[in-house]
């Protein structure tokens, strides 16, 4: 398991550089400085000493795509995309998406994503969905301190995340509403509490996450309309903790065979603060149908979204291309 600065830096050059980098990134999605610090003789050959490399961002995976189709890479490469292909990218940019992956294996952690892909790719493009998993034994319904009030709880960096929305939402009769972010949340009439998160500071322990987790009512998730996954790591955390979950229903939901509406979750339609208020109250007003979506929750995720499956569909997946 190696990350981009276990290759060494950034090699300076015109293309790294940041007008010639920001141009090629908006026309092709392509990181020139990932690419110049995987194109590296010694990066290709630390690489090419595996019979497969997994990429799980889609810097890395358009990056060692490239590689791969100009001959550079020889190793398989297996890529985890998230909204690799926007919805409105225009046709030459899909052209160029095309040419890139096509010699690459896709593993959406969408199905949607995954069905998506198969319509605007090459036919014979490898692509199989990746049911993404969160550790059970962590995220869990057990409440080991109950102090900290009475709230619900809003959380994500994802800049999918629709907080102006949810802040329209909120109104002054509604409980504490906690938005675990470092992303800009607007003033709301409602009463809220921003509460300062970074993963990659670590301003915030995984404890006490799920601390927040546990504490709270329910989770409500706003996301603008979007092709990607966003908020699934947040919305299965939350749901193996047994909470409740109001979730924007966006084209890039992973599963609707598991996220059902009224089931297993409150979908409401992206963008709808008319909608997102309604769902609120249904939960806000109800504590029975609050404990029954929340039991509901956990069993999916026990069922369809744990480390377990993820592992075996990974380990079918890498020995697929070995």
């Amino acid at each position: 398991m190696v990350e981009e600065p276990d290759f060494g830096a950034i090699p300076s050059s015109l293309w790294t550089g940041r007008r010639v980098a920001n141009m090629i990134f908006r026309l092709t999605g392509l990181s020139t400085a990932s690419v110049a610090i995987y194109a590296q003789p010694h990066s290709l050959s630390k690489l090419n000493e595996y019979e497969v490399v997994v990429a799980t961002t889609n810097s890395q995976g358009l990056s060692l795509s490239f590689l791969r189709a100009k001959g550079h890479l020889k190793t398989r490469v297996l890529f985890i995309p998230m909204g690799i292909v926007p919805l409105d990218t225009p046709w030459w940019r899909r052209l160029v998406c095309r040419r890139l992956l096509h010699q690459v294996a896709l593993a959406p952690i969408s199905r949607d994503e995954a069905d998506f892909l198969k319509g605007c790719l090459d036919p014979g493009q490898d692509i199989d969905y990746l049911p993404f998993g969160v550790d059970l034994a962590f995220w869990n319904p057990s409440v080991e301190d109950e102090s900290g009030g009475d709230y619900v709880l809003s959380i994500g960096n994802d800049w999918n995340r629709d907080y102006a929305t949810l802040a329209s939402a909120w109104r002054p009769e509604y409980p504490l509403l906690r938005v675990v972010t470092s992303l800009p949340v607007p003033p709301s009439a409602g009463n809220v509490e921003v509460v300062a998160s970074d993963w990659r500071q670590e301003i915030l322990s995984d404890e006490e996450v799920r601390r927040l987790f546990q504490n709270a009512r329910f989770v409500v998730l706003p996301i603008r309309q979007t092709m990607q996954p966003s908020g699934q790591s947040a919305c299965l955390r939350a749901m193996a903790c047994g909470k409740a979950v109001i979730l924007s229903d966006i084209t890039g939901l992973w599963d609707r065979d598991a996220m059902r509406d009224g089931e297993t979750c409150l979908l409401t339609p992206p963008g709808s603060v008319k909608e997102l208020q309604k769902a609120i109250e249904e939960l806000l007003g109800n504590p029975q149908r609050v404990a029954e979506l929340g039991r509901r929750a956990r069993e999916t995720v026990e069922e369809r979204f744990n480390l377990d499956v993820m592992a075996d569909a990974m380990k079918s997946r890498l020995g697929a291309l070995q």
